[in-house]
């Protein structure tokens, strides 16, 4: 099986964890939600760039940036040596802000993108930049599309749903998946579950938040006003699928807490009317990793995206979208995602 070939933009957590489960799904299934997919395992994936602005990182091998300041990911494994230097990329907005004081800017001029991503040979463009970074975020989806790859956009901003985008990706022959990835097991993937999980049971909800508290730079660029409410509007809406019309809810990052590093802590609340008009009242909370909850989504986003360009599909991938990212182009429950996703890998759904 061809390795599926992987430009990174942006050297965070993520991009740390997901170089780690490629070479730990070598030999471990653990914790994997997909051991094969379409023919490709994790270990197909190989990351044949990276790009980033950060001194620290720039210039050095994909496999000791991964682990430099100020990412604090969990290390699980070592990671040998792997040829890819990460490379100066454009600044635009993805050092604004609060970002200033974690981001130390490389002084060298950057790369010419466009001839860089072709020279990798590679097919997909994983854009892993900070919330908030939308000028830089379309920067690159417009560079994947230059060069004919397709691009997964793993933050907010606007690309696999914005009308426009999916067109250029459609005339362009690449596809085009997002938008705002949805971790393994996030605070949003279970608050959905558990909020479809009463509906099922005839429980009608009419009060419910979700608070998430971590410690990673994410969690830090959050603390501004504008990502924080960017963040909080798509997890609300996203929510809101599963939810009578009336029901109120709350939804957002609460706080940063430095010690905390790749950790997140997020406090559920949920109370509603059970059989004979009684209280349920749910309040819970639960502990992850923010880079390995996004690694595992990724390793399947990225093998759902590797068969669509081996199918010739381009144009926003619904299936895939609507599997792994809060903002999809067409939103659904996480169980009918589910679906739409094994029947698209098993060539049951188009897109």
């Amino acid at each position: 099986m061809d390795k599926i070939k992987v430009v990174a933009v942006g050297v965070g957590n993520c991009c740390s964890s997901l170089l780690q489960a490629i070479k730990f799904y070598k030999e471990n299934n653990i914790g994997l939600m997909h051991e094969c997919l379409g023919g490709f395992r994790p270990s197909d994936i190989e990351i044949v760039g990276a790009i980033d602005i950060d001194s620290r990182k720039v210039g050095k091998d994909l496999s000791e940036a991964i682990f430099a300041e100020p990412n604090v990911a969990l290390k699980v494994c070592d990671v040998p040596p792997t040829g890819v230097k990460v490379v100066k990329g454009e600044v635009f907005d993805g050092a604004e802000g609060v970002l200033k004081d974690l981001i130390s800017v490389d002084g060298t001029p950057p790369i010419n993108v466009r001839d860089y991503i072709r020279d990798t040979g590679a097919e997909i463009v994983l854009n892993l930049l900070p919330t908030g970074a939308r000028r830089a975020s379309e920067f690159y989806a417009k560079a994947a599309l230059d060069c004919g790859c397709a691009f997964i956009n793993c933050t907010p901003t606007r690309i696999a749903t914005d009308g426009t985008w999916a067109k250029m990706f459609e005339e362009g022959g690449a596809p085009v998946v997002g938008d705002d990835l949805m971790s393994q097991i996030g605070g949003t993937a279970l608050h959905m579950e558990l909020l479809e999980f009463l509906k099922s049971r005839g429980v009608k909800v009419e009060k419910t938040y979700q608070l998430d508290i971590g410690g990673s730079m994410e969690a830090y660029g959050i603390l501004e006003d504008y990502r924080r409410e960017e963040k909080r509007r798509i997890k609300t809406e996203t929510i809101k699928q599963v939810l009578p019309e009336d029901s109120k809810i709350a939804t957002g990052t609460s706080d940063f807490v430095g010690f905390m590093k790749d950790r997140r802590t997020s406090y559920f609340y949920v109370e509603g009317k059970n059989c004979l008009g009684t209280d349920v009242v749910i309040d819970i909370y639960f502990r992850t990793y923010d880079g390995a909850n996004g690694a595992g989504m990724l390793l399947d986003v990225i093998r759902g995206t590797e068969i669509a360009i081996k199918r010739g599909i381009s144009g926003a991938l619904i299936s895939v979208s609507a599997y792994g990212f809060k903002k999809p182009p067409v939103p659904c429950p996480i169980s009918e995602a589910r679906k739409w996703f094994d029947d698209f890998v098993t060539g049951r759904r188009e897109k």
